[in-house]
């Protein structure tokens, strides 16, 4: 991946080919939208905003224009640049502006806030509306492929669908962010990424909001809903502050990194691990953990 990187870095001619191929890949093969991404960061962080654009206006060019010969559609190709171009670039701006991954992190988190209470605006009860589709779109595909499903789970999964495209948003343009920064540090300032990652930790008026919320969550006694789903939002960005704690005590602790992977399984294989590294973050907006290690190493 860092071949890839050094190769955009080589000229902006360089970086408009980089990313108009992975662009034009990535109508076939999803994934490849993240390399798209991270090139964007990239050379907004490195170059400049104005430059960072024209390698968004030429991946999203692509990838329309590709979408539209492939399928007939363009709305798959806004959906493409809603999902890893477009708010990676106003989230390297903003990490390029202020130096910040914790600033950029509140950025998303605030992104997906404001979609959740425009899609329940626009829509009142969401959990019913993508049921719906399901019915209309989904089951007839199954029931003629002849595969079994339970209604009454479906009906389940339906009230969680919004919720986890705010989070799972969130965690995407975090995460191709992250990509960008990594290999500017990388190829500019070895181990720079690093340190700025051990240092993140949203404001506290982050911790508020989650307090907030999860008062509102309890007064109301509803396990979905607009209130549900925030609070959802704001749990995914304290565990990336969880996350850099975990990785911070590991490192000056000195403990062997098979730590940080049984970690990242536990994250993949159990959800609640989520709450726990967010409950962690929340609690480290007072404590500050990662100061008082230091503290004690010394």
């Amino acid at each position: 991946m860092l071949g890839i990187a050094t190769y955009s870095m080589k000229g902006p001619l360089q970086a408009l080919i980089a990313v108009s191929l992975f662009s034009a890949l990535s109508v076939w093969i999803a994934p490849f939208g993240l390399l798209v991404g991270a090139i964007i960061a990239l050379v907004t962080l490195r170059v400049s905003v104005i430059d960072g654009f024209k390698t968004l206006s030429w991946g999203a060019l692509v990838n329309i224009v590709l979408t539209l010969v492939v399928t007939g559609a363009y709305w798959p190709s806004v959906l493409a640049v809603m999902e890893y171009m477009l708010p990676i670039w106003l989230m390297s701006v903003i990490l390029r502006q202020t130096n910040s991954l914790a600033t950029a992190l509140q950025f998303a988190m605030l992104v997906a806030g404001l979609g959740l209470i425009g899609f329940y605006l626009i829509i009142p009860n969401p959990s019913d509306w993508w049921l719906a589709q399901f019915n209309s779109v989904i089951a007839p595909v199954l029931e003629s492929s002849g595969v079994d499903y339970q209604p009454e789970m479906i009906t389940k999964m339906m009230n969680m669908v919004t919720m986890l495209l705010a989070v799972f948003a969130v965690i995407l343009w975090f995460s191709i962010l992250t990509i960008g920064r990594w290999w500017q540090s990388e190829l500019y300032h070895p181990g720079q990424f690093k340190v700025d990652f051990y240092q993140l930790r949203l404001p506290k008026s982050t911790a508020y909001v989650a307090i907030v919320l999860a008062i509102l969550g309890l007064a109301l006694g509803k396990g979905d809903g607009l209130i549900s789903d925030l609070t959802a939002v704001v749990v995914v960005g304290l565990m990336f502050q969880g996350i850099a704690i975990a990785h911070h005590s590991i490192a000056i602790k000195k403990m062997h990194k098979v730590w940080l992977v049984g970690l990242y399984i536990l994250l993949f294989i159990f959800p609640q691990t989520m709450l726990i590294l967010a409950t962690i973050g929340l609690i480290d907006t007072w404590i500050d953990f990662r100061n008082r290690w230091k503290k004690e190493e010394l």
